[in-house]
């Protein structure tokens, strides 16, 4: 395994101004600063520079062709977005990467960010010492987020955790690094959250002000990386150390999981955009068609969502997830719209009701005006980090912790939904994707998921290729990944590398 290199970077940070959607906490401007050995003089500076840390998260969540939700979860085998974008045709090409170009862009500017306000962090000589750890480890936890973004989505890729304050172009220097190993990146990440996260208010994010990443980010970043490693007991010691904060997951209720319902005692981390309307195509693509000013969408009149809402064409769900619930599965409806108050949507009462429903109320933001949709984006939530949990309790044979964690999911959905007997390692696991499908549907995982399981293209392949012709013709097995843009491989001179999408 080529060993990763820990990189002192060159570079000059000027700290954006906060972007429209910010949460309240950023409303503030955020400093700029040149030399991170001299910025931080009190723990306000260091809030500040903190806060500029989040704002790219908006960008990736919610940027250019459509947010990251375009290609997680249209690109999987519960939905697709016909009259897509290259990245949901899977048309893309170093030349032509869709969505990765804004990832790539946006989560190395903030590493970029990240790096340096730890560093200006630690080399304060007037902040308290005391103060430091749970600054620093705010900080390194964003890093790392955005680092388990960029391998989740594209495999190997530069790695690098030192500042040195000088004026260089970053991304160069970053492109030169070449791919590192993703398992070695994210047990390097691992180690670093395992240093922070004590340090880290051990409180649900809820109950942190202004929804600030805590503790319980980071141990959900432990997990997913170790998931992703196949470090089985790593995964299990961080959702525990969940289970130990938000207990039982039979106290949240289910309409807490809509994206309408920001910051309920069950979410981990969202994106927050409290307070200041954004434009975005996350709901516009989430909601039935709607009938020029009026409120009548597919043929009902749905009041909550009003007459102003602009409207683009609608994911729509493959026959696999439509099959994979229950008729009486609360789930069902709020995921899947078939009616609207008990009257049936006008497609999925097609062909004596048996036609496509749409996406369901668990995406839709009421009274949008245009495409300004004001709901967070849920990430990480306790419900996934019991299936995490029971994914890797089941891996080490640990029978009695997969059931219970695995059980509290299907409880809360439904109490005869409860598997009495263990299945065995292999059944459980069929069901435990299953269980993650109909659970966590439009939460920015499911492609992740998939790769890391090793089922993408037969997946993929048996059920949105089917439906969608052009899915079929263009899917290929290392579109598992997406290439890195063909302006950071020239940046590099080459040495960064699209070897499976040469082949």
């Amino acid at each position: 395994m080529k060993r990763i290199k820990i990189f002192s970077i060159s570079l000059l940070v000027v700290i954006a101004l906060c972007i429209s959607g910010c949460s309240k906490f950023l409303d503030e401007t955020p400093l700029s600063f040149t030399s991170a050995k001299t910025f931080y003089k009190t723990e306000a500076e260091a809030q500040s520079a903190l806060n500029a840390c989040y704002i790219k998260l908006n960008n990736i969540y919610d940027g250019v062709n459509g947010g990251l939700i375009c290609a997680t979860e249209y690109t999987s085998d519960l939905a697709y977005l016909n009259a897509g974008s290259v990245d949901q045709t899977f048309a893309i090409s170093a030349g032509n990467p869709g969505f990765g170009a804004n990832i790539w862009s946006n989560a190395y500017n903030a590493i970029m960010t990240c790096n340096a306000t730890i560093a200006g962090i630690q080399n304060s000589t007037t902040i308290p010492e005391a103060k430091k750890p749970a600054l620093i480890g705010e900080a390194a936890t964003l890093r790392a987020m955005y680092y388990y973004i960029l391998t989740s989505m594209f495999g190997d890729v530069p790695f690098y955790t030192r500042d040195a304050s000088a004026s260089f172009d970053v991304l160069v220097q970053v492109a030169q690094l070449g791919r590192m190993p993703a398992a070695a990146t994210r047990d390097s990440l691992i180690a670093d959250l395992q240093k922070w996260a004590p340090g880290l208010s051990q409180a649900k994010s809820s109950a942190i002000s202004n929804n600030r990443v805590g503790a319980a980010v980071a141990y959900m970043l432990i997990g997913k990386m170790a998931l992703w490693n196949k470090e089985w007991d790593v995964c299990i010691g961080a959702m525990q150390k969940l289970k130990g904060i938000y207990g039982d997951l039979s106290q949240y209720p289910l309409t807490d999981t809509w994206f309408r319902n920001k910051n309920k005692p069950e979410s981990i981390f969202e994106i927050q955009f409290s307070g200041i309307l954004k434009t975005s195509t996350t709901a516009t693509q989430l909601e039935p068609p709607r009938a020029t000013g009026t409120a009548v969408y597919d043929g009902v009149t749905v009041t909550e969502l009003g007459s102003t809402a602009t409207v683009y064409t609608a994911v729509t769900p493959t026959n696999y997830f439509m099959s994979l619930y229950d008729t009486t599965d609360p789930r069902r409806n709020t995921n899947l719209a078939y009616t609207y108050n008990g009257t049936w949507f006008t497609r999925p009462a097609s062909n004596n009701h048996t036609g496509k429903p749409w996406p369901g109320p668990k995406f839709w933001c009421p009274n949008m005006s245009l495409a300004q949709d004001n709901n967070n984006q849920k990430v990480f939530r306790y419900a996934d980090a019991l299936l995490m949990l029971a994914e890797a309790a089941n891996e080490t044979g640990d029978q009695a912790t997969a059931m219970d964690a695995i059980n509290q999911v299907k409880a809360r959905a439904k109490a005869s939904f409860v598997l009495v007997n263990y299945p065995g390692h292999d059944a459980f696991l069929t069901e435990l994707k299953k269980e993650r499908a109909r659970e966590l549907f439009g939460e920015h995982g499911r492609k992740w998921d998939l790769v890391r399981w090793g089922d993408f293209y037969n997946a993929v392949s048996a059920t949105s290729a089917i439906e969608i012709p052009i899915i079929g013709t263009n899917l290929r097995p290392y579109h598992e990944y997406y290439p890195i843009p063909q302006a950071e491989i020239d940046r590099s001179n080459g040495v960064l590398k699209n070897d499976a999408y040469n082949q």
